[in-house]
């Protein structure tokens, strides 16, 4: 991006506690309030940092961002909350990639404002084009509002701009940051039912608390609680409400399968977990055609209980 254009969008935006700056080739999003500071960027209108200012966790960035992360725009940023659209997961045609084209795509940065209660609002926009038509033949409008305060609130709205009706699969991907992943239970997943990814093992119910053993790649379906990431060393909870999702997924490559990925330190397995929410599999969405449906994801963090 040009310095001047850059320039000019600084001056649009212009919104007391939000700049915008540069990383290698990427535009940052930088926001702080009262409550919490945030990094955004509109490549794949990722959120990479989330740093709430009280309780146990004030000081301490939710979010993990591997220190080998591509800034290039060549490839998504790994780590923040990367968004899965339209499917998660591979995908069934050759050839695409492996949870949708949208975390790869560089948003629209459609409106920054101030709410009441001093809460930061960021609106960033997608549309389909010739390039998405390639992959997938269907328009459509994405939009993504995210709330920082106390909490950080993602709302993703898909807009069906087609004849017909579409089916979509979608989760918010999120990195966080733990003190150890071996040693972190996961609340809120019980009555759920858990595909192994790993085994492809028939699902089964999850009766209990997940204990965490890397690797772990699990899919929970119909999973409607709220969920708990308990790290007892950094004593405190990171919370995850969902409204209009029905699934998560948790994911830890571990000291083996992480050596498959260049842009993930070999031994940065332990500080870092994965816990999606989402509508993936089974509770795959069905949108109208000319209708929309909003999906929407809450994160906060409390002293360990």
């Amino acid at each position: 991006m040009e310095r001047g254009v850059l320039a000019e969008m600084i001056q649009q935006f212009e919104v007391t506690g939000v700049h915008l700056s540069m990383r290698e080739q990427l535009m940052m999003i930088e926001v702080e309030n009262d409550f919490a500071k945030a990094t955004i960027t509109p490549h794949g209108a990722s959120v990479l940092s989330f740093v709430p200012k009280s309780g146990n966790a004030s000081g301490q960035d939710l979010l993990w961002v591997s220190d080998a992360a591509v800034y290039t725009g060549e490839k998504p940023v790994r780590g923040g909350i990367p968004i899965c659209w339209p499917w998660f997961g591979p995908s069934q045609e050759a050839g695409l990639p492996a949870h949708g084209f949208v975390r790869n795509r560089v948003w629209h940065l459609d409106s920054v404002r101030n709410l009441e209660a001093g809460v930061t609002e960021v609106i960033l926009m997608l549309e389909s084009d010739d390039a998405s038509l390639a992959v997938w033949p269907h328009a459509f409008r994405l939009e993504l509002k995210i709330e920082i305060g106390t909490e950080l609130v993602m709302t993703l709205i898909t807009h069906n701009l087609n004849d017909h009706d579409i089916e979509v699969t979608e989760a918010f991907h999120s990195y966080f940051t733990v003190s150890d992943a071996e040693s972190i239970q996961v609340d809120g997943l019980v009555h759920s039912f858990c595909y192994d990814k790993l085994t492809n093992a028939d699902p089964v119910e999850q009766t209990e608390s997940l204990k965490i053993t890397p690797p772990i790649d699990s899919v929970f379906i119909d999973q409607l609680a709220p969920i708990k990431i308990k790290d007892a060393q950094l004593q405190r909870n990171i919370c995850i409400e969902k409204g209009n999702g029905r699934s998560a997924v948790v994911w830890n490559p571990g000291p083996e399968i992480i050596k498959g990925f260049a842009d993930m330190p070999n031994d940065a397995w332990p500080t870092m977990l994965c816990v999606e929410a989402g509508n993936v599999l089974q509770n795959a969405v069905w949108i109208p055609s000319g209708e929309k449906h909003k999906f929407i994801m809450k994160l906060y963090a409390e002293d360990f209980h």
